[in-house]
């Protein structure tokens, strides 16, 4: 007895059925085949080298994940120097970003992201907000707006999932926002980066800040700053603030990532930053810096790597 007589079927819809069970299977092999190749690839954070006429400008950090989301934070202020690097590190026929995120608005992390936005998809915008909007970040608003690009203003508490391998936690600002001397620095965003068997704290500009870091020795618990990985803005002529000791003994990183400031005009080209009067503790952690070179983090959920590419 054939098997379409006794499930009452004609030919035609058994073979049907039978072609319909056979395509599920080839997708469900492929679902599987693909979570288990996502879940051995690894994730790379990239501390972009962004230069102007081979001087730092500012910062730029790309993250791919395992399962192929693409996250860019902040953009340094040379719009050319950022293009060829995401470029060189992105497929030639991608152009769309899952996330792009600004942790403050100063010049040499938001002039870059300007031209981002009108030359990739993004999926969604974050920024923690500005009391008295500059000129650069009202322009950064409205073209968030014409283009019809999601946006989101972060502050402590905000977890932000990116695909299923990383989760963005903020740290730093508080909502209000501070209002005070340099309101840009002191509200800047803080973020923590956690994926399987890695931690990165990204201090950034708040490094700088006396009111932000104090702010997180009162307001964090301090399993919320420990990080394998802690990166920061350096400035010339400006040594970092006491509290900074203090978070980083909380946070007990492996390294140290450095990103210098684009210098401004009163500064002069070159001058490297003014070393503190007294050693800081922290200053043993093994340290680099991205004005030698870009620096790539990658991660297999299970070690983690960093390399820096020196310049030649």
């Amino acid at each position: 007895i054939k098997q379409e007589q006794v499930l009452g079927l004609s030919p035609p819809i058994w073979k049907l059925i039978q072609l319909g069970i056979a395509l599920l299977v080839i997708i469900g092999t492929g679902i599987t085949e693909h979570n288990s190749q996502a879940a051995h690839a690894d994730l790379t954070l990239t501390f972009l080298n962004v230069t102007s006429k081979g001087q730092p400008a500012g910062e730029a950090i790309l993250v791919r994940t395992p399962d192929g989301k693409t996250l860019l934070i902040d953009g340094g202020m040379d719009a050319s120097s950022l293009d060829t690097e995401l470029d060189s590190r992105l497929p030639s026929w991608q152009r769309s970003l899952d996330a792009v995120v600004l942790t403050t608005p100063r010049q040499d992390h938001i002039i870059g992201l300007l031209d981002i936005v009108q030359r990739y998809a993004i999926g969604e915008i974050i920024d923690g907000g500005v009391l008295h909007p500059t000129t650069t970040y009202a322009r950064w608003r409205r073209t968030i707006s014409e283009r019809n690009i999601r946006y989101l203003a972060v502050s402590q508490g905000t977890n932000i999932s990116v695909g299923r391998f990383i989760s963005l936690q903020v740290l730093w600002p508080v909502s209000p926002l501070h209002k005070g001397s340099n309101e840009v620095r002191d509200n800047g965003l803080i973020l923590r980066i956690v994926t399987p068997g890695l931690r990165l704290l990204l201090l950034g500009a708040s490094a700088q800040s006396t009111y932000a870091l104090s702010g997180l020795l009162n307001t964090i618990d301090t399993t919320y700053l420990q990080a394998e990985v802690v990166q920061m803005i350096e400035e010339t002529g400006i040594p970092f603030p006491k509290e900074l000791d203090n978070v980083l003994q909380k946070a007990n990183p492996t390294w140290l990532l450095l990103t210098s400031a684009a210098l401004s005009k009163k500064q002069k080209t070159g001058t490297p930053p003014t070393p503190p009067l007294r050693k800081r503790a922290w200053q043993s952690i093994p340290t680099l810096r991205t004005a030698q070179g870009t620096i790539q983090i990658s991660s297999n959920q299970i070690t983690w790597s960093v390399t820096q590419y020196k310049l030649v």
